[in-house]
């Protein structure tokens, strides 16, 4: 009886020590395939573009105020991410007149002037109904990007925070910099608060979102 017994006990030890090495296994292949997925959740980035820029222009002395709907975009616009449409690509709202709002890469200056009627060049500007020329009449056309003069800005992508100044006039080196330094630069603000008509409403990368993407399922955005 107690040869059986000892018989039973050992058979026990030989299952135990022969399941013991493969239940480590899959325990570590888990624990490893859990690791990875969390590292890649915490890494996922965004698929959705949106941030904010700010400028102001200037005409002759005249700050340009922007007035009319004609100008703004509606928010819903905002949520679109139709790659073929230019105006959800790059807009303001809201009536706020120095804050641009970014829904794309490799937008330039000039593709948001242009989605609100001006045309911008390196040596031009125009608003629609007048043309003004660097150098015409003494007059010239002066950008000040994030505090510093530069001469070429049509064609420059529009990054996270920027701030422009388009100056066209007579005016002082002084005064230019006064108008520069004018600006509002609350582009920061509003990449890290909710827009006030929550323009951002369908950008969310939640825990949901960022699973996916770490499974390989990636987030459309046309």
């Amino acid at each position: 009886m107690e040869k059986d017994v000892e018989k039973d006990q050992a058979n026990v030890v030989r299952k135990r020590s022969f399941w013991l090495p493969w239940y480590w296994l899959i325990v570590g292949i888990v624990v490893g395939m859990v690791g990875f997925m969390v590292f890649r959740m915490a890494r996922a980035k965004s698929p959705f573009v949106h941030y904010h820029a700010n400028f102001a222009v200037y005409i002759n002395g005249q700050h340009q105020t922007f007035q009319g709907p004609g100008y703004y975009e509606e928010v819903t616009a905002c949520n679109l991410h139709n790659a073929n449409d230019v105006k959800s690509r790059v807009h303001m709202h809201d009536n706020i007149n120095h804050v641009i709002h970014v829904h794309a890469n490799g937008v330039t200056w000039s593709d948001f002037f242009n989605n609100i009627g001006y045309t911008l060049g390196d040596n031009v500007l125009s608003d629609g109904s007048s043309v003004y020329t660097d150098g015409q009449n003494g007059a010239h056309l002066t950008f000040i990007l994030n505090g510093q003069p530069v001469t070429s800005i049509a064609d420059t992508v529009i990054k996270s925070e920027d701030a422009l100044l388009i100056n066209y006039g007579t005016d002082s080196d002084q005064v230019i910099l006064q108008r520069y330094q004018a600006i509002p630069k609350d582009a920061h603000y509003f990449n890290t608060h909710a827009d006030p008509a929550a323009c951002s409403g369908s950008d969310k990368f939640d825990w949901k979102a960022r699973l996916k993407d770490a499974v390989g399922i990636r987030i459309a955005q046309v």
